[in-house]
């Protein structure tokens, strides 16, 4: 969610003796006033606290993440029609970790609207990528609620014969989409996400899915992650046992789990969750050779094989009622392909995999 030059507009810029402070011109006409209480249009409180952010970032120069809300009073409504003009005051900013303590209130002239405690936090290195294949009917809100935490968004069209395209050109000027004539799987698409990741600077990419099950709230714990264990690649872990699970979901990750700590010797408890952070720097150049649902088993495994170390964190995770799921899974041809990838890995263990990793572990030792 990016709303600067479109929702409202940046009038004036002073340095003050507390601080700093915007005067911002709000669009009357914008489509968000629409939904709220027409007739009476009511400025929704994620956009004045998005508003902040954004100031920040301008005054900064830098792209930040919000990584925590530490208090909000919304005091007064700001209806556009009669509040046109708001200013923006800030306190000094406060250096916090890898960011900002930002201390706001948006007011008028006599009118106090809102007081705002923010953590922001500079993260220019990570982007995230979201693979997409004819999930049209998620993929709005999906890339709507990673913008509101992060401006550094990968989108790749795997192919896609719905309305997806459509979705995306409305976010042509706020993302970067990549788009494929036809489906050649997650695992391409993933690849083809990663090259243009490290083509745009970024040295870590956060995967995502783009059917609505995964939380961009969810984020900042990487980050956090990230900061704890330079490097790794993080690994989000599901709530397997939860409403709306699909069956057979919990039976699949405990075989794959089995089979990921036969190659590599490390048990993780989720290794076919989507929601990864991957240190691309430390994969240098690494991409899947397989092309669809397995590619994601098989990276993990050659990063551990690298000795790249694996973190697992705890993530939220919403599943659709069945009627309103979408899958692109295909039971009998993929699970045949993660049988066969298997297979091969284990093999490649014993011959590549185990030894690279006491070869790469002697290589370090003092």
């Amino acid at each position: 969610m990016i709303l600067m030059n479109s929702f409202y507009h940046v009038m004036q810029r002073l340095q003050v003796a507390s601080g700093f402070e915007y005067t911002v011109s709000l669009d009357k006409e914008h489509y968000i006033y629409g939904a709220h209480f027409p007739g009476n249009p009511v400025t929704p409180g994620v956009c004045i606290i998005q508003l902040c952010k954004e100031l920040t970032e301008l005054h900064t120069g830098e792209k930040l993440w919000l990584k925590e809300i530490r208090n909000v009073k919304f005091l007064s409504v700001i209806n556009p029609r009669e509040h046109e003009m708001v200013k923006v005051s800030f306190q000094p900013l406060v250096p916090w970790e890898n960011g900002y303590k930002v201390l706001a209130e948006v007011h008028a002239e006599t009118t106090r609207f809102a007081r705002l405690s923010l953590l922001l936090q500079r993260r220019s290195g990570v982007c995230v990528v979201i693979p997409t294949y004819n999930n049209d009917a998620h993929l709005a809100n999906v890339v709507e609620e990673v913008l509101h935490y992060t401006p550094d968004v990968i989108v790749v069209n795997d192919g896609s014969n719905d309305r997806t395209r459509q979705v995306l050109e409305a976010y042509q000027s706020r993302i970067t989409c990549l788009s494929f004539p036809h489906n050649k799987g997650k695992g391409y698409a993933l690849a083809k996400g990663f090259d243009r990741a490290e083509a745009l600077g970024y040295t870590c990419a956060v995967t995502m899915d783009s059917d609505g099950q995964h939380r961009a709230s969810d984020l900042p714990r990487f980050l956090e992650a990230l900061d704890q264990h330079p490097g790794a690649l993080i690994v989000g872990t599901r709530q397997l046992q939860q409403k709306n699970m699909p069956r057979g979901n919990t039976f699949a990750n405990q075989f794959s789990n089995f089979w990921f700590a036969l190659q590599t010797g490390i048990r993780l408890p989720d290794t076919q969750s989507g929601f990864r952070l991957y240190p691309l720097g430390e994969m240098k150049g690494m991409r899947p050779f397989t092309s669809r649902y397995e590619a994601e088993l098989e990276l993990l495994v050659r990063s551990a094989w690298r000795n790249i170390r694996l973190v697992a964190i705890p993530i939220e995770v919403c599943y659709p009622p069945p009627d309103q799921r979408v899958t692109h899974f295909r039971p009998v041809m993929d699970f045949f392909r993660i049988s066969l990838l298997n297979t091969a890995l284990v093999v490649l263990a014993l011959f590549y995999g185990y030894p690279s990793r006491l070869i790469r572990s002697i290589a370090k030792s003092p």
